[in-house]
């Protein structure tokens, strides 16, 4: 019987926070008898090491984290540590992918662990991918009938707006945390808002709800379908629910930000919330313990803003609102990891190679 591996970090604005989860994460795992492996992906993206799930945060303020020990990641074949004669692999069951944002949450990482032989955590990597590109999510969503936030790519072509100012611009393949500008009355400031670097992989230009209240609720698969408690974060400021709203509000990150759990809201707001995320599951084949966040206009209107694939922290607090356990959460999300198949469908597909043998010479194609 191997271990957990428990990998978090990253090369992602969200670092810091996947640095959070995967040490809460590792150290409730070991807590309920688990063998876990704590597995530190270092801010740059180049390296990997093997590190004491006991270590608190400011170790990895660091470039060297105390006491790390280097591993190698093969494609197949995995983890490996480093020793003086040859290579020693880890023997893992299965891998709980903490890494937030970025590589981590839009399927490469995913993918990547896949290939290397692992069962994985959360969504599989073309639905991470989906949830990743809110313009994909929201065309997704309003195809299954689910109400979204109006949309439209900001593009330096864009002539005119679907909907009148003010305009909200944010990152097409972020966060939503991270490079979001409100309150934005012309296309020229959107567009030189667009161009910073969270968004240079294509941003979106969406309407500046003023007023309107974030709703989220998490939703898992396994062991069968269940929604968590729905949350109302409370704002530190007005314009948008910013990454210091989330994270920097508390002691222990975006667990102990403001918040009202469960949230005062009418019962036909909660239902259609409900509804509509119940929806989205089962259209998108969400896994894992994926949050859906909405916004609501405070009277009879709720419209989906996007789709968080690994959250912070997984969520544990709005599942803890239901009865759910952190330690549980985490151990059903393994399970669930445990019973999907390594390889994705569309990865095992042979070929015969009658292509090849009749391609003849690639020379003279190229004369």
């Amino acid at each position: 019987m191997g271990a957990i591996g428990v990998v978090f970090g990253g090369p992602s604005p969200e670092h810091d926070i996947s640095v959070l989860t995967g040490l809460q994460s590792a150290r409730a795992l070991a807590g309920g008898t688990d063998d876990v492996v704590a597995i530190y992906w270092d801010r740059t993206g180049t390296t990997w090491s093997r590190v004491s799930p006991r270590l608190e945060a400011a170790a990895f303020l660091e470039p060297q984290v105390a006491g790390a020990e280097p591993l190698d990641l093969a494609v197949p074949g995995g983890f490996s540590e480093r020793r003086r004669r040859r290579s020693s692999p880890l023997e893992l069951d299965a891998v709980l992918n903490c890494c937030h944002g970025g590589p981590g949450e839009d399927g490469t990482l995913t993918g990547l662990l896949l290939l290397a032989g692992y069962h994985v955590s959360g969504p599989a990597p073309e639905v991470c991918a989906l949830a990743m590109d809110k313009l994909a999510t929201a065309a997704t969503a309003r195809a299954a009938g689910i109400p979204t936030i109006d949309t439209c790519p900001l593009t330096d072509d864009l002539a005119e707006s679907p909907f009148a100012p003010p305009w909200l611009v944010k990152p097409r393949f972020s966060g939503s945390s991270n490079g979001v500008t409100a309150d934005i009355a012309d296309l020229e400031t959107a567009r030189a808002v667009s161009r910073t670097g969270a968004s240079l992989g294509g941003a979106l230009l969406q309407p500046y709800l003023q007023g309107w209240a974030d709703l989220n609720v998490a939703v898992r698969a396994h062991p069968s379908l269940q929604l968590s408690a729905i949350e109302r974060p409370i704002r530190d400021r007005e314009a948008v629910y910013s990454y210091a709203d989330k994270y920097l509000t508390g002691r222990d990150g975006m667990e102990s930000s403001p918040r009202e759990p469960p949230a005062a809201i009418p019962e036909p707001i909660e239902r259609a919330i409900r509804d509509h995320a119940t929806r989205l599951a089962s259209v998108c084949n969400l896994t894992g313990a994926a949050r859906v966040d909405f916004l609501w206009d405070g009277a009879d209107t709720v419209v989906l803003c996007e789709v968080n694939s690994i959250p912070g922290a997984w969520g544990a607090y709005l599942w803890e609102a239901v009865g759910v356990s952190r330690t549980t959460l985490l151990r059903d999300l393994v399970a669930e990891a445990l019973a999907a198949p390594v390889r994705r469908p569309q990865w095992t597909t042979t070929s015969d190679g009658a292509a090849l043998r009749a391609a003849g010479s690639i020379s003279a194609k190229l004369a």
